[in-house]
């Protein structure tokens, strides 16, 4: 991979404090996201998918904590930056589309407004006039017709799919060189659903913005995806290309993942696959999360010292059954 990534994260560990005690939810991730490229992250939910990203932009509220790692953007220590610096940040640096967008459109002002709004915060300069042409060409740029009328309307006005790319919009107003997409096609149909899909790809091209892609849905991620980053328990279980994910599977949590699936032509009428166990207690997180066979060295290993084994340049697992020492000794290491 290039020397310099648009997003570094090495280590990274977060974690909720309450009265019951401390919840681990991200435990030693390691990203590396370049410039230009869609990168799926996957993973059910408690996975901690957002709370990785929402660590990267420090939203997590009072109750989070990054208790460990590095967090480097364009270069620059996220950790380390103050209140001023962040704000930048997040704005200019970094767009984020969160997964319900009538939780983060205020209802009782105009769509034109608040992409206006979001312009003048970081451009003082830019006139009224201005702000609403700018307006108007980005929901032109995210595909929606009549652009024009859409700036007048209020946010309860639109459909689901609407306003969904209003926030899209508002998330690449300030040209930021990464686009978070958390969940953006829950409670949308099929088709609107295709059509996010597209938009996503296509401001990729128009914007050259880095997206990463927070789903549940691996049938999104082939979609659309080049890259992706497989979750559970707080970790990182397998990433690689799209291809290697798909065909090339080597951690038994996404090939889980992968027969979860359902087969429009099967017509054996077999009930659905299912993971077998209960996800793990987060709260005393210890050793591995998936223990599928190698049970002794997942429950060993620590929080500082995770087992991934290569399986190409582009594609890491952690599952001890890549391992040819464990192997070669019949699985009794």
């Amino acid at each position: 991979m290039p020397v310099n990534p648009l997003l570094e994260v090495n280590h990274l560990r977060t974690s909720f404090f309450s009265f019951s005690g401390e919840v681990q939810a991200v435990r030693d991730v390691s990203l590396r996201v370049q410039r230009g490229e869609i990168v799926g992250v996957v993973g059910e939910s408690g996975s901690g998918k957002s709370v990785t990203f929402l660590s990267v932009t420090r939203l997590l509220g009072e109750s989070g904590k990054i208790v460990g790692g590095d967090v480097r953007f364009d270069g620059e220590n996220v950790l380390a930056m103050s209140h001023t610096q962040l704000r930048k940040m997040r704005n200019q640096g970094i767009g984020m589309v969160f997964q319900e967008p009538m939780t983060s459109l205020n209802p009782t002002i105009k769509v034109g407004t608040q992409i206006a709004e979001r312009m003048r915060a970081f451009n003082k300069g830019i006139s009224t006039q201005q702000a609403r042409a700018e307006s108007e060409r980005l929901l032109a740029l995210v595909r929606i017709t009549g652009a024009k009328n859409i700036l007048n309307a209020y946010p309860f006005e639109l459909s689901g799919g609407m306003r969904q790319r209003v926030m899209f919009a508002i998330a690449i107003a300030t040209g930021p060189k990464l686009l978070i997409a958390d969940e953006p096609t829950t409670a949308l149909d099929v088709t609107i659903q295709n059509q996010i899909l597209k938009l996503i790809r296509s401001l990729r091209d128009d914007t050259n913005a880095c997206i990463i892609l927070i789903t549940h849905d691996l049938g999104v991620v082939a979609e659309t995806c080049e890259r992706v980053i497989v979750m559970y328990g707080g970790m990182i279980m397998e990433e690689g290309l799209v291809d290697e994910i798909f065909y090339e599977t080597a951690h038994p949590y996404t090939i889980g993942l992968r027969k979860s699936i359902p087969d429009v032509n099967d017509l054996s009428g077999d009930r659905l696959f299912s993971i077998p166990g209960s996800p793990p207690n987060i709260s005393t997180a210890a050793g591995l999360p998936f223990m599928f066979a190698a049970t002794k060295q997942c429950a060993s290993v620590n929080n500082t010292a995770r087992p991934y084994f290569e399986v190409s340049p582009t594609h890491r697992s952690m599952c001890w059954l890549l391992d040819p020492d464990y192997l070669r000794h019949g699985g009794s290491q």
